[in-house]
């Protein structure tokens, strides 16, 4: 073999390597940095993002998750208005911001009864049952929430009165336990997952669950309009990811458990009940019943956010869902 020949063969061997880096630098490039906002930080169903992360499903899609908590509806709303986000996972309360004129659409339907939020009491009260409530002060987050929505139909499904609860608004869970343990409000609407832990230190437990609003959507995946215009493949892929997350987390239920506690900041046992609730009643197709948004709909007019029903049709897309 001469020198020229050697000479050669080196160089076709150095460009084939250079190829190969050059190859692996793009595939490496071409997963895409998605800003997803969430209205909580600890919430179960919000902890599958990370979830999601974890086992590397996101990135099977080529997708890079850039996850930003925002506390409450609020402010999550006023990020994506700022294009701060590009989707978000939150409740379905947010639709009263699109109705409003929020540059998004509903992408997903998540969840639908809210099994995830429960009328919690103290263990050492006198409310042991749900008819007890009635002319008793219960913790509510605001007074345009879901929490004070559920609080109210809850009450008008026992045949009270509006005016027979009375709504104390609080803010979030911690303030909520707070206003509970020193006896500023009878019962509060909280997280189950606060509820659990009550139960588990003996100073609660949550006595109505809300699992009969089957009829109803609690959590949304949303999108911006500015992404569904110019990455709509972004969409897909990300929606995509999201259905591949819930097939993981139902046929995984230890590994779930694992990758969700540093962000639920709950106790194994409490996890895993979490779990047990939470998980069956996300949606394996994510559609988006009419009755169903309807009913989502009504709750804003009863908490006078809107005079009468947004048109339906302008709140979602279901282009993204998986055939």
């Amino acid at each position: 073999m001469t020198a020229i020949t050697k000479t050669r063969g080196a160089l076709a061997s150095l460009s084939l390597l250079l190829l190969a880096v050059s190859g692996l630098g793009s595939r490496a490039d071409a997963a895409e940095t998605v800003r997803i906002g969430t209205s909580a930080i600890n919430s179960y169903i919000f902890a599958l993002l990370d979830v999601g992360a974890s086992a590397g499903i996101f990135a099977k899609h080529g997708i890079t998750l850039d996850r930003i908590d925002f506390s409450g509806g609020g402010k999550l709303g006023e990020a994506m208005s700022a294009g701060a986000i590009d989707m978000a996972l939150s409740g379905s309360t947010d639709l009263v911001f699109i109705a409003k004129g929020m540059p998004a659409k509903a992408v997903t339907m998540v969840s639908a009864a809210p099994v995830d939020l429960a009328i919690m009491v103290r263990s050492d009260g006198e409310i042991t049952k749900p008819a007890q409530l009635k002319d008793k002060r219960i913790g509510v987050t605001s007074p345009t929430s879901l929490t004070a929505w559920l609080a109210l139909d809850f009450a008008k499904r026992q045949g009270w009165k509006p005016t027979d609860i009375h709504l104390a608004y609080v803010g979030g869970v911690p303030s909520e336990l707070a206003a509970l343990h020193v006896k500023n409000v009878d019962a509060f609407v909280g997280s189950t997952q606060a509820g659990y832990v009550l139960q588990d230190k003996g100073q609660g437990f949550p006595l109505v669950t809300f699992d009969y609003l089957t009829t109803f959507i609690t959590h949304i995946l949303y999108a911006s309009d500015a992404l569904i215009k110019d990455h709509p493949e972004t969409v897909k892929s990300v929606v995509a990811a999201w259905f591949d997350i819930v097939n993981f987390a139902r046929a995984h239920k230890d590994e779930t458990i694992r990758l969700s506690m540093p962000h639920t900041k709950l106790p194994a046992d409490i996890a895993a009940k979490t779990y047990d609730v939470q998980t069956p009643a996300l949606s394996l197709t994510g559609r988006f019943k009419p009755k169903a948004l309807t009913a989502v709909a009504e709750s804003f007019v009863d908490l006078h956010l809107l005079d009468t029903l947004p048109p339906l049709a302008n709140l979602y897309t279901e282009k993204f869902l998986p055939q």
